[in-house]
C-alpha cells in the first residue's frame, strides 16, 4: 500500500496554479532576458513542489516499509524495525538511526482536535471523551496523516512472519537521489546565468 500526504498534494496543486498565474503575468511585463529568467525560476519552483510536496510517499508491503523522502529513499525491512514514533512526524527507528517519513507529518492541534472528535463519534457518539482526553498522542490520532500511516505500519509490522534475525544485522539500504539534488541546485544558477548569455 502506498501512502501520500493529502495536505501536501493539495498545497502542491495550489502552488502550481499560483506559479502559472504569477509566471505568466511576470513574463508579459518583462523584456526577453526577464522572460527567460522568469520561465526558469517558475519551472524550478514547480519542480521543487513535485520533489517536496507531490513525490514523497510511504510504501508498506510484506517486506517492510519504503520511505520515499524528497532526496533519499530508505528501505526498512520489518526485521530491522525496532520502534515506531509519531512525536513530530511518523518516524521509523532502526538500531542507531531514525528515519522520518516526509509524507506523514504530525497534525496541527486544530486538525488533531477535529480528527479526535470524528474518531470519538465513530466509536461511540455518547462518549464525552475523545482520544486526546484519553491520553492518545496527537500524532497517533486516527484520521490524521501520521496516525493513519503509523497504524498501517504497526499493523503490518505485527503481522510479519516470525524471524530469528537480529535487527542490528539487517541492512537498511539508502538511495540518495543525486539527480533531484542537482536539479534543485541548478535552478537558481541557471536563472542567474542564462539570461546573461542572450
Amino acid at each position: 500500500m502506498t501512502v501520500h500526504s493529502r495536505v501536501n498534494r493539495g498545497v502542491a496543486i495550489a502552488s502550481w496554479a499560483l506559479l502559472a498565474v504569477l509566471g505568466a503575468l511576470l513574463m508579459l511585463q518583462s523584456e526577453p532576458r526577464g522572460v527567460v529568467s522568469t520561465a526558469i525560476v517558475t519551472a524550478w519552483l514547480a519542480y521543487a513542489a513535485v520533489v517536496f510536496l507531490w513525490a514523497p510517499a510511504l510504501v508498506v508491503d510484506a517486506r517492510g516499509a519504503e520511505i520515499r523522502n524528497p532526496v533519499r529513499t530508505v528501505a526498512v525491512a520489518w526485521d530491522a524495525l525496532i520502534h515506531v514514533d509519531t512525536k513530530f512526524a511518523l518516524t521509523l527507528f532502526t538500531p542507531g538511526r531514525s528515519w522520518p517519513v516526509w509524507c506523514a507529518p504530525q497534525a496541527s492541534a486544530l486538525a488533531a482536535r477535529r480528527a479526535a472528535r470524528r474518531a470519538r463519534d465513530d466509536r461511540d457518539p455518547r462518549d464525552p471523551r475523545n482520544p486526546l482526553d484519553a491520553g492518545v498522542r496527537i500524532g497517533d490520532i486516527p484520521g490524521t496523516e501520521s496516525g493513519d500511516a503509523a497504524a498501517l505500519v504497526r499493523e503490518r509490522w505485527a503481522r510479519r512472519p516470525a524471524s530469528a534475525a537480529d535487527a542490528d544485522d539487517v541492512p537498511v539500504p539508502v538511495t540518495v537521489h543525486w539527480g533531484r539534488i542537482a536539479l534543485l541546485l541548478a535552478g537558481p544558477v541557471l536563472a542567474a546565468t542564462v539570461p546573461l548569455l542572450l
